[in-house]
């Protein structure tokens, strides 16, 4: 025999201490309760943000030191920009997305005639699985930098790696959202 229980009482109607005409025992919320929910929205919003871990190269762009001096790379420098966003199961090897950004923005660079990349900027955002049942990791990666020509290679790794924050674990990609 399956029993039908009645769904919890909304949110948005406070319970009033004494019964209405209406007798319901439910009144509209007021300026202040409306209030005290935004404060509580909020909170809650701020508590969800701290589950998330957050790496970046540094406050300013960098440059590879190989890259660094005069009449090393051109005066003319093209800014180019890639946000991508993972899907990630298990764990979370923030150093090959990080990478795999950077060979999407290197390749940005070889498209438009250029050979290196200077100025370089990350930042990595790991939301991890607080809310999700499948457990995953939703990754934002944003990489900036100046696409410019040299007469030196590119080093073809991401400037301050080191500073890369990840989850351990052995990492599933389990989609790459552009």
């Amino acid at each position: 025999m399956t029993t039908l229980s009645s769904p919890p009482p909304s949110p948005l109607i406070a319970r009033s201490a004494s019964n209405s005409s209406s007798g319901s025992g439910h009144m509209p919320l007021g300026v202040s309760n409306v209030a005290n929910l935004l404060v509580k929205m909020r909170r809650h919003r701020k508590k969800a943000k701290e589950h998330h871990i957050e790496s970046s190269s540094a406050d300013g762009p960098l440059t590879h030191p190989s890259l660094t001096g005069e009449n090393v790379v051109s005066a003319r420098k093209v800014p180019l920009e890639e946000h991508q966003t993972f899907i990630c199961r298990d764990g979370v090897d923030t150093a090959k997305l990080v990478r795999a950004v950077r060979g999407s923005l290197y390749q940005k660079a070889l498209d438009v005639g250029a050979n290196v990349l200077v100025d370089e900027q990350w930042t990595c955002t790991i939301c991890g699985p607080r809310h999700r049942s499948d457990g995953t990791f939703r990754v934002h990666i944003h990489y900036s930098a100046q696409a410019a020509r040299s007469n030196k290679p590119d080093p073809q790794h991401p400037v301050a790696l080191q500073n890369a924050k990840g989850v351990p674990g052995l990492m599933t990609i389990v989609s790459r959202l552009d």
